[in-house]
């Protein structure tokens, strides 16, 4: 809360107190304003006004830069407001304006970080721009990436820079800090920021210059007769530097997973982003046995362990957030390879439509929701976002009125108001053990992330009848092929007819990058599977495909890395368990009836619900029978 010589000079003058004096007792009152106002109490100062917190909402801008009309998304924001007595409302409303006021001159009043005059701030497009380093040097990386910042020019003393919220003055007082300039602010989104942030450093080259480092601090150590081990157990040493490079290049890069594979000649780091594997490096053969040792090191795993597989962990912490690395080692012919998959908790849970959920399927889920008891499934492969769609339904039905308890492996993302347990099969703790023990603290919401066998199966479907609502995840390729596989682990048909409402599956397609989507064609024998599918699908759902005939794709760009390709959304099928489907499974019928029953009622399956989004330009026709191939 800054607060300028004129305002000082004026009170000064109309005290009779020093400057000095003034500005000292300001600086005291502010500072005292804004503790209060960090730890979220208000301040009230009696004939004056009250200093609050205002939340600002995530917010729609439209703007109309370079005669495109585009509306801009502003993220949800807390900053600082000032309300005027209601006293002085009533002066200021009877007073007379100065001739400047008068003129159009009047001064630009900040309440906090609200100006009374209206934002004048232009929209600046970033797409396709490299900023030189020097330029991007004047912000550094972390700050920039704080408060989603870049600057883009510098004129004179004058440094432009491009913001997704440009009335964030603690932003504002950070890049006058770090850069000495005068700061011109422009509106922004964060998809234009990310290419930019990126541009700060480059993982290639940043590990190529730790492993000359490396080789250089070989030879000093090999003179000082220092010890391998030694080197690798110092956080400063090469091997630690280029661990914690790949860590935190993940996190900024959006990958799920790193692989670090060992060859004979080499060591190739590579990066699952939106679901497919990148190779990002290649390392010296000679960096592995170091490397190895300080992701073991870190993880609290056996350093002279190499014949056996082992399972760590590491967290770190990155722009503020706590970011998890489940760690997995396993021997190869070639070595050790390491697999870490990123978790970060504080990413937000998505909502069934940011999923790609609409239509039937959504209405089919949001009225299972509000059912007060049963069991909900989800089904698909490994890394097919079930624990996403598992926390959205949590997300959905939370209340203060109800009591919510977890049990995963691991905890993916961390819910307020939710009791997360976490288990541990080194200790027994498995899903069932847990499970028994979470039905004893009064739940009425249970979410097990797997049912892996009959003994979980069996507590899960006993909870479900028993006045509770169980949510679940199970390892089947379809929504049908769920109940032939509870009746596989041995569960009796009647249990599940009595306990299942209904089970989703789902798979994840990349999407196409808005940036450089462009219309494609599409081979004549592939339109004529597609028009099969379609042709099976409920009236509504034909009639409102039928007005589409486009397909899409990306050409690739710095954007999305030059795939084409940019973040993921979810297809899904779901079967509603009901009277038709029960009497089925009371047959053991098998997979393919249920399907063929579910369809028949109105299902859309996930080949559908993906051409579907293919016609919307959501994704590309090959990506959907990537995912959905048999």
């Amino acid at each position: 809360m800054a607060v300028t010589n004129d305002v000082i000079k004026r009170i000064s003058k109309i005290t009779g107190k020093p400057t000095f004096k003034t500005r000292a007792y300001l600086k005291a009152a502010t500072d005292a304003v804004g503790q209060a106002l960090s730890e979220g109490d208000k301040v009230t100062l009696e004939a004056l006004g009250e200093f609050k917190l205002l939340r600002l909402p995530e917010r729609q801008v439209k703007t109309n830069f370079a005669g495109k009309n585009q509306t801009i998304k502003l993220a949800a924001t807390l900053t600082p407001d000032f309300e005027l007595a209601s006293a002085l409302k009533g002066q200021l409303k009877t007073a007379a304006p100065t001739a400047a006021q008068s003129a159009g001159d009047s001064p630009d009043f900040r309440l906090g970080n609200l100006s009374t005059r209206g934002s004048d701030v232009q929209f600046i497009e970033l797409t396709g721009k490299t900023i030189p380093k020097n330029l991007l040097s004047l912000v550094p990386e972390a700050i920039a990436r704080k408060y989603q910042i870049v600057p883009f020019l510098l004129e004179g003393k004058t440094l432009s820079v491009a913001m997704t919220d440009p009335e964030n003055e603690e932003a504002f007082n950070a890049i006058r800090k770090s850069s000495g300039k005068i700061i011109k602010p422009f509106l922004t989104t964060e998809s234009e920021i990310s290419p930019i942030l990126d541009q700060y450093s480059s993982l290639t080259n940043e590990l190529k210059d730790l492993v000359k480092s490396g080789d250089q601090e070989d030879e000093t150590a090999a003179k000082t007769k220092k010890t391998e081990e030694d080197d690798n157990l110092t956080a400063g040493s090469p091997a630690a530097k280029i661990v914690s490079s790949l860590l935190k290049r993940s996190v900024r890069e959006g990958a799920s997973d790193i692989h670090i594979e060992p060859g004979d000649d080499e060591v190739v780091v590579r990066f699952r982003i939106d679901g497919v594997l990148r190779k990002i490096l290649t390392l010296p053969k000679d960096v592995q046995p170091a490397l190895t040792s300080r992701v073991k090191i870190l993880a609290n795993l056996k350093i002279d362990e190499n014949r056996l597989p082992q399972d760590g962990r590491i967290q770190i912490l990155l722009d503020a957030e706590k970011i998890d690395f489940r760690i997995s080692t396993i021997p190869t012919v070639s070595g050790e390879k390491i697999v870490a998959r990123v978790l970060a908790h504080a990413k937000g849970v998505m909502s069934f439509e940011d999923q790609g959920l609409r239509g039937r399927n959504l209405q089919v889920l949001e009225d299972n929701t509000k059912k007060a008891h049963g069991m909900t499934l989800v089904t698909g492969p490994t890394g097919s976002g079930k624990s996403t769609t598992l926390y959205a339904i949590i997300n959905k039905i939370k209340s203060d009125g109800i009591n919510i308890i977890t049990m995963e492996d691991p905890v993916e993302y961390r819910m307020p108001g939710i009791n997360q347990s976490q288990v541990n099969a080194k200790i027994g703790f498995t899903f069932a053990t847990g499970l028994r023990s979470i039905l004893r603290q009064d739940p009425d919401v249970v979410m097990v992330g797997e049912i892996r066998d009959r003994e979980t199966a069996d507590i899960a479907i006993n909870a479900a009848l028993t006045g509770h609502i169980v949510i679940s995840s199970l390892h089947t390729n379809d929504s049908a092929g769920a109940i032939p596989r509870l009746l596989d682990m041995g569960i009796e048909p009647f249990l599940i007819t009595s306990s299942t409402n209904a089970v989703i599956a789902q798979r994840l397609c990349r999407k196409i990058c808005d940036q450089c989507r462009i219309e494609t064609e599409v081979d004549p024998s592939v339109i004529a599977t597609i028009k099969s599918d379609l042709e099976a699908l409920p009236t509504a759902d034909k009639q409102q495909a039928a007005k589409k005939n486009k397909f899409y794709k990306g050409q690739g760009c710095a954007n999305c890395g030059n795939t084409g390709y940019k973040g993921r959304i979810g297809i899904f099928e779901i079967m509603a368990v009901d009277d038709k489907i029960k009497e089925l499974t009371l047959k053991r019928a098998t997979a393919g009836d249920l399907m063929n029953q579910a369809r028949a009622e109105g299902m859309t399956t996930m080949r559908q619900d993906g051409i579907l989004k293919a016609l919307d330009g959501i994704t590309t026709i090959e990506e959907v029978w990537r995912v959905t191939k048999e």
